[in-house]
């Protein structure tokens, strides 16, 4: 039985029962017949006022409660984006504006894991892809010198030199994805040291001094004096900064200039790396920071490497306390930032 039957003949049996009784007060009342017909009459009037008012007011609810039901049978055939109209007597729209708020966090949650099913089936690809290339380049020179093919002692030794780079070059991959799931797990431990930040900026360049030489680029570095010791994983942070002017590096053109600021705020350090690259497109700053996206799409390692670099930067800033970013515009250059409380962040 549908509701509004229910009701109405909830509200008739009421009525009912009252204008009987009504009938016998009137007749033990002893009251003349035209006065009966006429309070009679005037019940019967009175209770079909009644039954029209109950079901102009159920109208309201039951339509409530239908739109509801209509919205309920989308959501159970996976479409989640639904609204009811918060109309009606306050328990209704008390229940609509749940009944909202609830389909609003099951459109979010399903959108949230179709974008992991997604991003998943990506970075799937992308491992495949990144892993496949080191292992075929491995095994097709390792065939090669099985099968005698190479027989002079250079070319053997430059084979092996390849399958030895290879091989580092998966070995890296395989480091770099442990890491960024260690880090994204949450079972990465954070044990800070106090140390100048200009010391470990001065050890990480130590490294690219060869390559900025052979690239003729001019390297502007600039360091507040007020600049103290800050709390930071030293070898994390010179993780983050390799990674950054790395990049700077690759994406320079020769004979160019790269700045490096370091500057003091209120409560935090600010690191800042700025090239004079092409930029990166406006629709892409957004995805530089997830796993295994490259501005450059060809997968080329001439720009870059595993896709990852960015992304465990990310997480390792966040690991900090901080926060990494980056400014750039086609054309213009990129600029990269990262901040670092000065004092040690509470677990």
């Amino acid at each position: 039985m549908k509701l509004r039957t229910m009701l109405m003949l909830a509200n008739g049996i009421s009525i009912a029962i009252i204008l009987v009784f009504l009938i016998i007060s009137y007749v033990r009342m002893v009251l003349s017949p035209e006065v009966i017909l006429t309070l009679t009459v005037i019940t019967v009037g009175a209770g079909s006022l009644s039954m029209l008012a109950h079901f102009f007011f159920t109208s309201q609810i039951l339509k409530s409660v239908n739109q509801m039901t209509e919205e309920t049978s989308r959501i159970a055939d996976g479409n989640f984006d639904v609204t009811i109209r918060e109309k009606g007597p306050q328990e209704i729209q008390e229940l609509a504006q749940h009944f909202n708020s609830m389909s609003e966090k099951l459109n979010r949650m399903f959108s949230e894991l179709k974008r992991s099913e997604e991003y998943k089936t990506e970075l799937i690809a992308n491992v495949s892809h990144d892993l496949r290339t080191p292992v075929s380049s491995i095994r097709s020179f390792a065939e090669a010198l099985q099968d005698g093919v190479v027989t002079d002692e250079k070319t053997q030794r430059l084979y092996l030199e390849t399958i030895e780079r290879e091989t580092e070059r998966l070995s890296h991959l395989i480091e770099e994805l442990l890491t960024l799931s260690q880090l994204e797990s949450g079972t990465s431990v954070y044990d800070p040291e106090w140390v100048h930040p200009d010391v470990i900026l001065v050890e990480t360049l130590q490294q690219f001094d060869r390559r900025i030489q052979e690239r003729d680029i001019e390297l502007s570095v600039h360091i507040d004096d007020k600049l103290g010791v800050i709390p930071m994983m030293p070898d994390q942070i010179k993780r983050v900064l390799t990674n950054l002017i790395q990049n700077a590096i690759v994406f320079s053109p020769d004979h160019s200039t790269i700045t490096i600021s370091l500057k003091k705020r209120e409560t935090e350090a600010v690191f800042f790396i700025k090239d004079q690259g092409s930029g990166i497109p406006e629709a892409e700053v957004d995805r530089i920071f997830d796993r295994f996206y490259r501005v450059e799409k060809s997968r080329n390692t001439k720009f870059g490497g595993s896709g990852l670099g960015l992304a465990i930067s990310r997480q390792l800033i966040e690991l900090h306390g901080g926060k990494l970013g980056v400014e750039s515009s086609v054309g213009e250059g990129s600029e990269f930032w990262f901040m670092l409380p000065l004092e040690i962040k509470e677990e």
